[in-house]
């Protein structure tokens, strides 16, 4: 809650006033950074109804050059709509689609388990590990485009029912110097990560709903569903490392998903 919000406003009166100028300021908003969907470009939408439904049919099953060990979903094919926007999202300062994205992956996660695909969630935590990015792209981008969308997909499955306990675990760091790996080709990508990417300590304090683990320590301690979740799988040279490096750390993954598939 933010200060202002502690009370209801004296009267009835207030509440149109107030909505009125918010309109207005929008609307002014509006007319100097002209608002459009960040799939097709359509106005005043920041993500218009039909780029929304190509996030919404059944998971696509994604197998990539590098060997993941455990299956693999993703949204949508990183083409068209999903593409341009996940480009906004992670180069243009889209952060406002880390709540559609997110909302898609937790609606995913229902679809494969009403299939059968992962187990229903029971009494086991469901842990949400996101892709780690390394301190420059952070800083470059002002955010953590990963970490964002999987605090939304948490909120979205810990306010479904029936559920079990949900965690965010930023298990995963990057540690000494990796190049971009646009362009790169899968064994250069595999070659980049190689050795990078690192677990962090025991004593981690992680996000956990209520009677879920809280610590790293913990969570190792505990049977769960592991979902390793990351923007764009194209080699799946990150997705394998990370798996490898959470399976080698006591961590088994149960499935990696993603937003898009090249």
């Amino acid at each position: 809650m933010t200060a202002g919000d502690e009370g209801a406003p004296p009267s009835g009166r207030a509440t149109p006033r107030r909505r009125g100028t918010d309109t207005w300021a929008a609307a002014l908003a509006d007319l100097f950074v002209p608002l459009e969907c960040a799939g097709c470009g359509r106005a005043r939408h920041r993500w218009c109804p039909g780029c929304a439904a190509t996030l919404a049919g059944p998971p696509l099953v994604v197998r990539t050059r590098a060997d993941l060990r455990v299956p693999a979903w993703a949204l949508a094919r990183h083409a068209g709509p999903p593409a341009r926007a996940v480009s906004a999202y992670k180069d243009r300062g889209r952060s406002d689609l880390a709540r559609p994205f997110g909302t898609a992956l937790a609606a995913a996660i229902d679809r494969l388990r009403e299939a059968g695909e992962i187990a229903e969630a029971g009494e086991r935590p469901t842990v949400l590990v996101p892709a780690p990015a390394s301190a420059r792209a952070r800083r470059r981008r002002g955010f953590d485009h990963v970490r964002d969308i999987v605090d939304v997909l948490a909120a979205d499955l810990a306010g479904s029912l029936p559920t079990g306990p949900v965690v965010v675990a930023p298990l995963l760091e990057v540690r000494g110097r990796v190049r971009d790996a646009s362009g790169l080709g899968a064994r250069a990508r595999a070659d980049n990560l190689s050795g990078r990417i690192r677990r962090r300590p025991a004593g981690t304090v992680l996000r956990a709903s209520p009677g879920a683990p809280d610590t790293v320590a913990a969570l190792l301690a505990t049977p769960a569903t592991v979902l390793f979740v990351d923007d764009v799988v194209t080699t799946g040279a990150t997705a394998a490392e990370c798996v490898a490096v959470l399976a080698a750390g006591g961590l088994p993954v149960t499935a990696v998903l993603a937003v898009t598939a090249a």
